[in-house]
């Protein structure tokens, strides 16, 4: 790692105290009473500013579709509070997986804080210092080059005819030929051929000896004869060399492609890495990333932005295992609900469900047929491998669909004989379907989805009736309506 005097700078440990970890009694006093508890879940204080921020950021992006008074934006505001305080009952936590992902979104929130430009400065100058080491007072070279490429087991031949052919094009170059134009039609180097032969600045080191010193002795303008290297025979011509400009000039280049490399979280990671030394055991990266935040309080975007992310991490982990899991797992309830509302999931226009079949070869079309017919409910997809695609892929399969006319061309033409609609299957051209017209779904599995998402609903609602008996709260409704009408 590159060396930086900032580095060298000793900073006592009660100056990270003081800088990091103190707390204003006063000043919190002071914005409790600015900012007043709005609801209380499970003993746990909401503040007015936490509830504006959501309401601000959220609410307007619900008003899009629908607009949402703080009354109704309260009510959906204490169910997802719910909900994190059930995630938190259940641990949830407490879990190395989340622990780990709400970690790297924290800290990437908060070590901007951390920068150090020092640091940043010390390691571009360092940079910059080595680059004039390596010059060694010797010109950056922007050459192009036409490679006429050699195998490095090639024959004495296969050498001879490479060297034929770059002693021609040379040749070509001499009495006057476009440089840029042969090398885009002849050089082996395809990255550079596209831009005329042309590379990107070197200096020494930065490609092999016997190109680098050919290069070196051209003056700009200059075209070299055909150059062996261990690639092969190189036309190398020079388009400009110049010195290297003084770290003024070179400073915002240096800094913007540090940044690139991410330069910024590296500082950061050394300057919580030396408080982390200084304290001599006694911080930890989490105990300073959590000062951090501390430090930050009065940032409200900042602090919300993290317990947002904090809360949505806990209320996804818990709505996948009390609501979303269950609903699609649940074959006997989607049934039941499927039976009891068949007027609600009914059709206007009928539905093709099946699949589209793509074969390149006429007589594998009724075969494809019969294998799907045999293993429609079970594996079809092995059994159409096993049967035509073992050595190549020579059948296509595509499903099971269910779509109505206008959503699927193939279905279009061969299954509604819409003619026209299909094009042809690339290296597939013989296509049909396989499967039937419903007019109206036979099963929850015809309308699946929709009958997930209302199962999905009530069970929401019932987990939502269940969390409010369940888990205590208040709100506060002279606090609410205080929201957004306060200085």
């Amino acid at each position: 790692m590159l060396k930086s005097p900032y580095m060298k700078l000793k900073l006592s440990f009660g100056l990270i105290l003081l800088s990091l970890f103190a707390i204003n009694i006063e000043q919190l006093q002071a914005q409790s009473a600015n900012d007043p508890v709005i609801m209380t879940i499970n003993g746990r204080p909401i503040l007015r500013s936490e509830f504006e921020y959501s309401y601000n950021k959220n609410g307007k992006e619900a008003a899009v579709v629908e607009k949402k008074s703080v009354d109704e934006y309260a009510e959906m505001f204490l169910n997802y509070k719910l909900k994190v305080a059930a995630a938190e009952r259940a641990r949830i936590d407490t879990t190395k997986a989340f622990k780990d992902e709400f970690r790297t979104y924290r800290d990437l929130q908060l070590t901007p804080f951390m920068v150090d430009q020092a640091f940043i400065d010390s390691t571009a100058i360092a940079l910059y210092d080595n680059m004039k080491t390596r010059l060694g007072g010797k010109d950056l070279l922007r050459p192009a080059h036409i490679l006429f490429s050699v195998k490095q087991n090639a024959t004495a031949a296969e050498k001879e005819t490479a060297k034929m052919r770059a002693d021609s094009v040379y040749q070509v170059i001499m009495n006057g030929g476009n440089f840029a134009a042969l090398a885009k039609e002849y050089s082996g180097d395809l990255g550079s051929a596209l831009r005329g032969g042309e590379i990107s600045w070197i200096g020494p080191g930065a490609t092999v000896k016997e190109f680098e010193e050919a290069a070196y002795k051209l003056k700009v303008g200059e075209v070299s004869q055909p150059v062996l290297t261990p690639f092969g025979y190189h036309i190398i011509k020079m388009q400009e060399r110049k010195q290297l400009e003084p770290y003024a000039e070179l400073r915002d280049q240096i800094l913007y492609s540090l940044k690139q490399q991410g330069v910024d979280e590296i500082s950061a990671n050394e300057k919580i890495s030396r408080i982390i030394a200084e304290s001599k055991g006694r911080l930890t990266r989490e105990a300073v990333m959590d000062s951090l935040l501390r430090a930050h309080d009065a940032d409200l975007n900042l602090k919300y932005l993290i317990q947002e992310y904090h809360d949505g991490l806990l209320l996804f982990q818990i709505s996948k295992d009390k609501v979303w899991d269950e609903a699609n797992q649940n074959d006997k309830a989607l049934n039941a609900l499927f039976k009891q509302n068949k007027r609600q999931y009914s059709w206007i226009e009928p539905r093709f469900k099946g699949f589209v079949i793509h074969c390149s070869k006429p007589e594998q079309v009724k075969l494809v047929k019969k294998v799907l017919k045999k293993s429609e409910n079970g594996d079809w997809q092995s059994a159409i491998t096993n049967e035509f695609n073992k050595d190549s892929v020579t059948v296509v399969v595509a499903g099971p669909n269910i779509c109505k006319k206008g959503e699927n061309p193939y279905v279009d033409e061969f299954a509604f004989g819409i003619k026209g609609s299909a094009k042809t299957y690339p290296k597939f051209v013989y296509t049909d379907v396989f499967g039937k017209i419903l007019n109206q779904p036979k099963s929850y599995q015809d309308v699946r989805s929709m009958v997930i998402s209302d199962w999905q609903d009530i069970l929401e609602r019932q987990w939502i009736g269940e969390l409010r008996k369940t888990i205590p709260y208040s709100v506060d409704k002279d606090v609410l309506k205080t929201v957004n009408k306060h200085n």
